[in-house]
């Protein structure tokens, strides 16, 4: 990885068939870059094929993360302290991931102060204890999540994961939305945290990777707060909606022929897609097939998966006169982003 590089990790939580099938499709691509390179991947909640499949794409060079699983008690399928004791099997019993999460709990946006105090102690001390019992082969591998929503909870964690003298941290304490708090957002708050916690954790030499963030829109802000990584299931997902991506461009619904003013579901029509493929400078095998693209929700995912790549690459170039006109054509939301975060 180059310094001052940002890197974007495929979160991966499909079954097995669809990892065939995104693997099998990726392979017809004409992209010089293998959007499957990086992963993010939850063992814990996955059947042992797709952990044999994962284990055979470590041995073709692709690089796996290992995720906690703390989004699952998030959303309530567990409590935090039921992942610790299978989490822990888990890693004994793989050792061969490139990096190993440390168990967190997860605050969400609804929680009082003394239920975020307590999260956040769990998180601190509960890593602790996991890094002590982990192998000592995977010690150099683990990257702890600092989770909080103050500077108080920040130098919490900081100082005890400094301590451990890890090479990675993560930084989970985005503010969260959804029936079930399930997805994270990026308020102006959340930011100055995640830019305070990279600025501590560069001047001791860890690299931040960002949990669950990873819209085109928002790769101005990651690359600009200086953070070494982000994943994002956000590609897979919005093709799930009928949604397809652009660089630094919001998502739009190309599955129906809608053009609406809701936040979620906007569509785009087919000139307009096609005026932004321009202004962007993307081309791909499945957009070039726009009745497939519509039809064929792994074709959006990989399409998807493709513009994240793109998009982190032109950030990582300096193109940063395409990214401004890009941002100025795109959605009123998005347009100051550049002048905010890359000028």
């Amino acid at each position: 990885m180059k310094e001052n590089e940002l890197r974007f990790l495929a979160s991966l939580s499909v079954c097995p068939s669809d990892i065939k099938k995104l693997k099998t499709l990726i392979q017809t691509t004409e992209q010089d870059v293998d959007p499957l390179e990086n992963l993010l991947f939850t063992p814990l909640f996955s059947s042992p094929y797709s952990l044999t499949i994962m284990k055979e794409l470590s041995e073709h060079g692709k690089r796996i993360i290992f995720d906690s699983g703390g989004y699952y008690v998030q959303i309530g399928r567990l409590t935090y302290n039921q992942l610790y004791l299978p989490l822990l099997n888990i890693y004994r019993e793989n050792t061969w991931a490139n990096l190993y999460t440390l168990p967190d709990h997860v605050p969400t946006s609804q929680d009082g102060a003394e239920v975020v105090d307590i999260k956040v102690r769990d998180t601190v001390v509960n890593s602790t204890l996991f890094f002590q019992e982990i192998p000592d082969i995977i010690k150099s591998k683990v990257m702890p999540v600092v989770q909080g929503n103050s500077m108080r909870h920040m130098d919490l964690c900081l100082k005890a994961y400094i301590k451990l003298g890890v090479r990675w941290i993560g930084f989970g304490s985005f503010g969260t939305v959804g029936k079930n708090f399930e997805s994270n957002v990026a308020t102006q708050k959340t930011v100055d945290l995640a830019r305070y916690v990279i600025d501590v954790a560069h001047s001791n030499d860890i690299k931040v990777h960002l949990f669950g963030l990873g819209v085109p829109a928002l790769v101005a802000m990651l690359k600009g707060v200086k953070a070494d990584s982000f994943d994002s299931s956000s590609w897979l997902k919005a093709a799930g909606f009928g949604q397809v991506f652009l660089p630094f461009l919001r998502a739009y619904n190309i599955s129906h022929n809608i053009v609406t003013d809701t936040n979620f579901q906007r569509g785009i029509t087919l000139d307009q897609f096609k005026q932004y493929k321009e202004i962007t400078g993307h081309d791909c095998l499945f957009c070039r097939d726009i009745r497939g693209l519509q039809a064929n929700k792994m074709y959006r995912a990989i399409h998807n998966l493709i513009v994240i790549h793109e998009t982190v690459s032109m950030a990582n170039s300096g193109k940063y006169e395409q990214i401004r006109r890009i941002y100025m054509a795109g959605s009123p939301k998005y347009r100051g982003e550049f002048e905010k975060w890359l000028q």
